[in-house]
């Protein structure tokens, strides 16, 4: 086999003892391993580049032979053949140099079978086909080279991790080198990389399928969340209606103590008329679909009111209410059903955390005027230090915080 050398010359001459040129000293280097080296270097950094944006393995295959093509001197030919799930057909995935009407590409090759390329399962060390017209029948591409390779080689390409995908690297050789151990280092590198790429792009394809699927859950628990507050909602109307009714009569024949349950059953079913709105309104936030309405509301009067619906059981618990809700110069744009949830879970919070003192509701106008204030102080527990970053957590709760119900 015939091995092409790449030299460097350089001249000097050769000064005899009266100073005259005696002669001429060339020194050369031969500088083909450093050449065949940056460019094999250069491959498997495009191919690393190539493949990086695959999002499916058959992408990344794709990728990879487009990477091998564009060195066709040290791959005349390449050829990727990636693994079912069985681990016994190999289906081309990807080529290079090479037509896939070829009689040596077929789409499919047997593993463990007696065929012109012999493909074994647990394969790890390379496998050379020596002779390839003479057992396929016909020439194969030359690459950059005027004489078709005469020798091919197998290269397992091994997979990354435990459920990775693997599959067969087929590579024609130069012509005019020697199939050495540097030659397959290079080979077996460029497998591996492609087996990076598959994995990588598997790993890509797994997260996106577990995005896809808790999206799905996610979407599922909203229409759920949903359906059930609407299902909820119409036998608690049912039920509020006839109530309201008996409790709007005065001359109802229903006795003093009748008409107390009544009222009690009346004020519950209130309640968990206005819990269920709650689970409405949540599945509307989770879905993106809940909308504020705005429009301009006397806030100090507002905050006010709803502050007075706690004075009666701050009184019963022995705390104190002092409400500070000077009126402000002008009404404050803001939705009326969210503001009053945000007072009343502040409020509802205080009174629950606070067991001796006093519990503040303010309106403040802040000094440059662009925005008010809403601040509500209690003498409670209050709040850890280390617990502030968990604050605006949802459903968070800080541990052994004593409470009471009410």
């Amino acid at each position: 086999m015939a091995i092409l050398k790449r030299p460097t010359f350089s001249y000097s001459p050769i000064v005899t003892d009266d100073e005259a040129v005696g002669g001429i000293f060339c020194a050369n280097t031969d500088d083909t391993q450093r050449v065949i080296g940056e460019r094999q270097l250069g491959l498997l950094r495009d191919l690393a580049a190539e493949t990086a944006p695959a999002r499916t393995w058959q992408d990344a295959c794709r990728r990879s032979a487009l990477a091998l093509a564009a060195n066709p001197r040290d791959l005349p030919f390449a050829m990727i053949y990636m693994l079912d799930e069985s681990g016994r057909t190999a289906t081309r995935s990807g080529l290079a140099g090479i037509d896939p009407s070829h009689p040596a590409a077929p789409e499919t090759l047997a593993v463990d079978a007696t065929v012109a390329w012999p493909l074994m399962l647990g394969q790890r060390r390379a496998q050379v086909v020596a002779e390839l017209s003479q057992v396929f029948g016909t020439d194969f591409p030359s690459g950059a080279w005027r004489q078709p390779p005469r020798a091919a080689v197998i290269f397992p390409i091994p997979s990354s991790g435990e459920t990775g995908r693997t599959g067969f690297l087929i590579a024609g050789l130069s012509p005019f080198r020697l199939f050495d151990d540097k030659y397959a280092g290079f080979l077996d590198l460029v497998a591996r990389q492609i087996g990076a790429a598959v994995a990588n792009a598997e790993a890509y394809e797994q997260e996106r399928r577990r995005a896809d699927a808790l999206a799905a859950l996610d979407n599922a628990k909203t229409l759920f969340f949903s359906n059930i507050s609407h299902e909820f909602r119409t036998p608690i109307t049912l039920m509020l209606s006839p109530l309201e009714e008996i409790l709007a009569e005065p001359g109802n024949e229903a006795s003093s103590q009748g008409r107390q349950l009544i009222r009690v059953a009346h004020r519950n079913a209130l309640r968990l008329l206005k819990l269920v709105n709650a689970l409405l309104d949540f599945s509307r936030i989770e879905a993106g679909r809940l909308q504020a309405r705005y429009e301009p509301v006397d806030i100090s009067a507002f905050t006010a009111e709803l502050a007075s619906t706690f004075r009666s059981a701050l009184d019963k618990a022995g705390l104190r209410l002092r409400v500070d809700c000077p009126p402000l110069p002008a009404d404050i744009h803001v939705d009326r059903d969210m503001f009053e949830k945000i007072v009343l879970n502040l409020l509802s919070n205080a009174f629950k955390f606070t067991f001796t003192g006093e519990i503040g509701v303010e309106v403040r106008l802040n000094a440059d005027a662009t925005a008010t204030e809403v601040i509500i102080r209690d003498t409670g527990t209050g709040i850890p230090h280390e617990e502030l970053p968990h604050l605006f957590e949802r459903f968070h709760r800080v541990k052994d915080a004593a409470w009471s119900e009410y």
